[in-house]
C-alpha cells in the first residue's frame, strides 16, 4: 500500500495541502462565517460555471464512467462502481442518521438575506453533512488517479474533484466543512476498495477481471 500512495502523490499532496488550508480556514471561522466569506466572489462566468460542473459529482457521472471502464478493463470499471456504493452507503447513511438535522445553506441563512445565490438553479434545504457530490467526486476521481499512470493526469483528477467540491460551496449547496467531510469518505474509501481489488490475493489473480466488454479472453 505504501507503494500505492507513492505513485499517487501528484493527488494526494495536493489534496494534503486542501486539507490543511481548509482545516485552517475552518479553524478560525464559523461554518456560517466561512460560508459568507467564500460567498463574495460571483462572477457570470462562475455562475454558468459551477453550476454545470457539478453535475460531474452526480450518480450519471459515475455510471458513465464506470461503463466507459467496462470497455477497458472490469478491475477498474469494479474499483470505481464498488468504491463509489461504498462511499455513497456511508454518506447518505450519515446525511439521514446522524446528521439529520444539519441545514443546508439557504435553509440556514433563511431570512437574512445575505447569500449570493445563482439565478434559477435549484437550492436544496436539508442533508446537508457530508456533501454527496462532493463524496462522489473525490471517489471516482481519487479512483481514475489511482489507474492512471502519467503524474499530470493524477493531478488533474485531483483539480476536478475539488473543482466540484467546490462547485457545491459556490452554488450554496453545501457548507465547507460538508465538501471536507464528503472528500475524506471518498479517498478513504477509494483506498480501501484498492486495496482490496488490487492488492488482496484473490481478486488481484482474478483474470476475468482483466478482461473488457471489448476484450473477452
Amino acid at each position: 500500500m505504501k507503494k500505492t500512495l507513492l505513485q499517487n502523490l501528484a493527488f494526494l499532496l495536493p489534496y494534503l495541502l486542501f486539507l490543511i488550508s481548509a482545516g485552517i480556514f475552518l479553524s478560525l471561522h464559523s461554518k456560517a462565517e466561512a460560508h459568507i466569506l467564500l460567498n463574495q466572489y460571483r462572477s457570470e462566468f462562475l455562475d454558468y460555471f459551477f453550476r454545470y460542473i457539478t453535475f460531474f459529482g452526480d450518480f450519471v457521472t459515475v455510471i458513465a464512467v464506470t461503463f466507459l471502464l467496462c470497455l477497458y478493463k472490469y478491475r477498474f470499471a469494479i474499483l470505481v462502481g464498488g468504491s463509489n456504493i461504498l462511499s455513497a452507503g456511508i454518506t447518505q447513511s450519515l446525511k439521514h442518521s446522524i446528521f439529520d438535522d444539519v441545514v443546508r445553506p439557504k435553509k440556514f441563512f433563511e431570512g437574512m438575506n445575505t447569500l449570493n445565490l445563482v439565478p434559477g438553479f435549484e437550492n436544496y434545504l436539508y442533508n446537508s453533512f457530508p456533501s454527496g457530490h462532493s463524496t462522489s467526486a473525490f471517489t471516482t476521481f481519487f479512483c481514475l488517479a489511482l489507474v492512471v499512470k502519467n503524474k499530470m493526469l493524477k493531478f488533474l483528477m485531483f483539480a476536478i474533484a475539488l473543482t466540484v467540491g467546490f462547485s457545491r460551496v459556490y452554488l450554496s449547496q453545501h457548507f465547507l466543512n460538508d465538501v471536507y467531510a464528503g472528500s475524506l469518505i471518498g479517498v478513504i474509501t477509494s483506498l480501501a476498495v484498492y486495496r482490496f481489488v488490487f492488492l488482496s490475493e484473490r481478486p488481484a489473480n482474478a483474470k476475468w477481471m482483466e478482461n473488457s466488454l471489448m476484450n473477452r479472453k
